[in-house]
């Protein structure tokens, strides 16, 4: 009788053990990701059926194998080399890989590789769960590439823009020690310091004595512009350079009686021509018309 119990016991731990089994496994194949069980010898000795699906094989056909079985030698590499780093150092590997399935798509996975220990702690394999990430992925580029089409294009404008301010703020030698800067367009505070920046370099450059600054193309003068402009003949006093100030319309004149902006100090020409013909009379040029 006894021995019929024992008999009947050992049955029933089989029993057990294999319903154990089954359930673990329905369990694995619940999961829609892809899962794997893997041995020191990098060979599969469980997974579920979506790993199956993406090897292309049944699992029975897959469990005993590995990774060049099914993979190109450089994914495989790649594979087994995250599956020692982890044997090394018992820590958790978590890592995008791309992988090639049955279907030859590659795809983008985020593989999370765990250690399996037994009841001494010592590692015995691990076990892998694989998520899809190819879409967020592919976004992912998406945006990289619109960062880095957007920082090109930044650059470009910042370029085109410090072009359009070198064109805007020309400062133009027209005779020997005499410069002319030609004024065009709304003159703001930050315009009004590279016309100034430029001014003193051209002048200090050409070792001018004489500053012919052009307002005719300046539509509106009001007491800003007005302070740039006595701002920027103050600076050029500075240097030793005389500035003439030409292309005062009536109304700009009457703007400036207007405003109360005493321009008394300030030598001005009412066109380009008198200020020039002014400048080569202060350096003591003679122009004479061909006979």
């Amino acid at each position: 009788m006894g021995t019929h119990t024992n008999t009947t016991s050992t049955d029933n731990d089989l029993l057990n053990l294999a319903q154990s089994y089954e359930l673990l496994q329905r369990s694995l194949n619940a999961v829609a990701e892809p899962f794997a069980v893997k041995d020191r010898q990098h060979r599969w000795v469980a997974g579920n059926d979506a790993l199956a699906a993406v090897l292309g094989k049944p699992l029975a056909a897959i469990i005993g194998h590995s990774d060049p079985d099914f993979f190109s030698p450089e994914q495989a590499r790649i594979f087994w080399e995250a599956d020692d780093a982890l044997f090394a150092s018992g820590e958790p590997v978590f890592q995008e890989e791309e992988i090639t399935g049955a279907d030859g798509i590659v795809r983008t996975i985020y593989t999370r590789k765990y250690p399996l220990r037994n009841d001494d702690g010592a590692i015995i394999g691990l076990c892998a769960l694989l998520t899809d990430i190819t879409e967020i992925a592919r976004r992912r580029q998406e945006v990289e590439q619109l960062e880095r089409d957007v920082a090109t294009q930044m650059q470009t404008i910042r370029e085109q823009r410090h072009l359009l301010e070198q064109i805007s703020v020309p400062v133009i030698q027209i005779w020997e020690q005499v410069l002319l800067l030609p004024l065009v367009g709304v003159i703001d505070e930050e315009r009004a310091s590279r016309i100034m920046e430029s001014t003193l370099e051209a002048i200090a450059t050409a070792s001018a004595e004489v500053l012919i600054v052009d307002i005719t193309g300046v539509p509106v003068v009001d007491t800003n512009i007005a302070g740039y402009l006595i701002q920027s003949i103050q600076a050029a006093q500075l240097l030793g350079c005389e500035s003439l100030l030409v292309g005062i319309s009536p109304q700009i004149a009457q703007t400036l009686v207007a405003l109360g902006i005493d321009f008394s100090h300030i030598t001005t020409r009412a066109t380009l021509q008198q200020g020039l013909a002014h400048a080569l009379e202060r350096l003591n040029f003679r122009v004479q018309r061909a006979s």
